[in-house]
């Protein structure tokens, strides 16, 4: 019998506190978000979603806004070197975990993340995210747009495959 690999809420959130300058303090909301969002980049990172930092910067600017003495919270502000640290981290405890994350965030107090299975072989993992992000985003409509231009599904097609994306997301 194979092993239920550990809930990715508990590693995003293990990933997390490698960032955080003081273990035994609660955090700030900024500072526990920016860390939980830097775990997100690593971990996709490391499956093969490139380009996450410079996509992402916009969310942390916002949040550094709202409180920037968040980075005393942090290890560094080196931002860079903190994803990197966490990267690694990664490869090293779960070499073989090519889950993708779509949602990864806070939910009250809780750690929050929703994934998809790691990409089938010949998948374009990124064209596979675009969707199903835009499924989970309840942009239904842009998700047929979408498979109809890049896939040149007709509609009828586009329709069925995005609910289909709906159902694994369960969604209706």
């Amino acid at each position: 019998m194979t092993a239920q690999p550990r809930k990715m809420s508990e590693i995003m959130k293990e990933m997390a506190q490698i960032l955080l300058r003081q273990l035994r303090k609660v955090p700030s909301s900024e500072a526990a978000h920016v860390a939980l969002l830097f775990a997100n980049i690593a971990w996709n990172e490391c499956v093969g979603l490139d380009r996450a930092r410079e996509g992402y910067r916009n969310v942390w600017e916002v949040i550094e806004a709202e409180n920037p003495e968040l980075w005393n919270e942090l290890k560094s502000n080196d931002i860079n070197a903190m994803i990197d640290e966490l990267v690694r981290y990664k490869k090293d405890h779960y070499p073989d975990d090519r889950r993708r994350i779509l949602i990864c965030g806070m939910r009250e107090a809780n750690v929050h993340v929703e994934w998809i299975p790691a990409a089938s072989p010949g998948v374009d993992s990124r064209w596979e995210m675009e969707l199903y992000g835009l499924v989970r985003t309840g942009e239904r409509e842009k998700a047929i747009r979408f498979l109809q231009e890049t896939r040149s599904l007709s509609r009828k097609e586009a329709v069925k495959r995005a609910t289909e994306v709906a159902a694994d997301l369960g969604m209706k």
